[in-house]
């Protein structure tokens, strides 16, 4: 049951800056929260799978806060992975085979079924995202005027799931419109991450 993968996540959500889940029990800004995270793995394996370079994203969908526990959740996977990638990548994400998302397996009442979508991420200067026609965003970096990226460190939230450091962005105008769950754009807070999670 031997896993690992390293690399980014770009992610938004209804909230405005900056996502107060993040630091510990708080009121979403719509006293509801909504939000995506794009996985992109840079490198990977499962018992013996590849999964370097494959793509996936996660919609939660919260009646209150993150601590609060998540109502509903769907994993997506690009229709580029092999059915053994998928296998391996679904098992992971829905904390299966342990680690950080086994931590959050408990948290979410209701998984939907997973969907295979054209996933698209950008991590780098201008980050970007797209699921098929479900979701799409482009975010822009929040820089001081010397050019340095503005960051959020140690945060307890994020600290819990391997994330030392989210790199400030602002999402405006992202959305995500699933039919199953509740259709929702960006309020402002956006962030990438880098990855290192094992099981």
């Amino acid at each position: 049951m031997a896993w690992r993968m390293t690399g980014k996540i770009v992610e938004a959500c209804s909230c405005k800056m900056v996502c107060r889940c993040t630091l510990g029990p708080a009121e979403p800004d719509m006293g509801w929260c909504s939000a995506g995270q794009l996985m992109l793995i840079e490198r990977g394996n499962s018992d013996g799978v590849d999964l370097s370079g494959t793509k996936a994203a996660l919609a939660l969908q919260l009646p209150g806060d993150f601590l609060g526990g998540v109502e509903l959740a769907r994993l997506y996977i690009d229709e580029a992975t092999s059915s053994d990638q998928r296998r391996e990548l679904e098992a992971i994400f829905t904390g299966q085979k342990g680690g950080v998302w086994g931590g959050l397996r408990d948290a979410i009442a209701r998984w939907l079924p997973t969907e295979v979508a054209s996933i698209e991420i950008e991590a780098g200067e201008k980050p970007s995202f797209r699921v098929g026609r479900i979701a799409e965003g482009r975010l822009e970096r929040l820089k001081t005027e010397q050019g340095r990226q503005a960051t959020l460190e140690n945060a307890p939230v994020a600290a819990a799931f391997g994330v030392e450091t989210l790199e400030l962005a602002r999402s405006d105008g992202a959305r995500w419109e699933d039919p199953d769950l509740r259709r929702w754009q960006a309020g402002g807070f956006g962030a990438v991450e880098a990855f290192d999670w094992s099981g």
